[in-house]
């Protein structure tokens, strides 16, 4: 039993399970659920425990409960926000901002602060500006991201531009730089609990973490951001030349 099995309440870890088989159509949309006492025979716990269970899956949407009768199964919505890794700066601009899913930005705070040395150590400034940004999708927050940049360029650009446009396309045209590539590394990891508020997922959520450094036409580092993306809303895809 791992760390996280200890500490995450036996009802949860239940309804996490059900998720998942709803994920995989071991339980298809429209199809009843195991009654309680099955489901309390299976995972061997009380009534009062599978009830728990189903009042989650009913607040998150899964199934639909039926007073004296089976819940039903839920038809789920599985729209993922895909993100296209290729070597086309474009398309990974275009998919990671979700402009297909009408994603809305809403920018949380700005501040002109002294330079984190990670980033001083790319940027080479005493100070930046820092821009907290969170996007949602149908009004649920999906990914945050947390952009640095000097202070002077991020001046030229408004908070109203910032949500109605990308990052990249005010950058280049409000300050007046073209940007020529990026270097990016993807990590795993898990929410904590400034990210929890943020995200409004539970303490310990998988999140795939996106480090960005942007540079110009003249190989000169312009800005780093640092994106945090919900792992059940987003999906990394590859295309290669074999």
């Amino acid at each position: 039993m791992t760390m996280q099995e200890r500490t995450t309440p036996l009802f949860i870890q239940i309804a996490e399970t059900i998720k998942g088989r709803i994920a995989r159509h071991e339980y298809d949309p429209g199809s009843l659920l195991p009654s309680s006492k099955d489901l309390a025979k299976e995972f061997n716990v009380s009534n009062i425990t599978i009830r728990h269970v189903t009042d989650i899956l009913a607040q998150d949407g899964f199934i639909q409960p039926r007073r004296g009768m089976r819940a039903q199964v839920a038809l789920q919505d599985d729209e993922f926000v895909e993100i296209e890794i290729t070597g086309d700066f474009r398309t990974w601009v275009n998919t990671a901002t979700g402009k297909k899913f009408n994603i809305k930005v809403e920018v949380l705070d700005r501040q002109v602060i002294s330079c984190p040395k990670p980033v001083h150590d790319i940027l080479g400034v005493e100070y930046v500006e820092r821009i907290k940004r969170v996007r949602k999708l149908k009004n649920e927050p999906v990914s945050y991201f947390v952009t640095y940049a000097p202070v002077h360029l991020l001046k030229k650009i408004s908070n109203d531009q910032l949500e109605k446009r990308t990052f990249i396309d005010l950058y280049q045209d409000k300050c007046n730089i073209e940007l020529k590539y990026m270097e990016q590394t993807v990590q795993a990891l898990k929410a904590d609990l400034d990210l929890v508020s943020i995200l409004d997922v539970d303490f310990g959520f998988p999140l795939f973490y996106v480090h960005n450094v942007y540079f110009s036409s003249t190989d000169i580092p312009q800005a780093v951001t640092h994106m945090y993306y919900r792992s059940d809303k987003y999906l990394y895809t590859a295309k290669r030349l074999i």
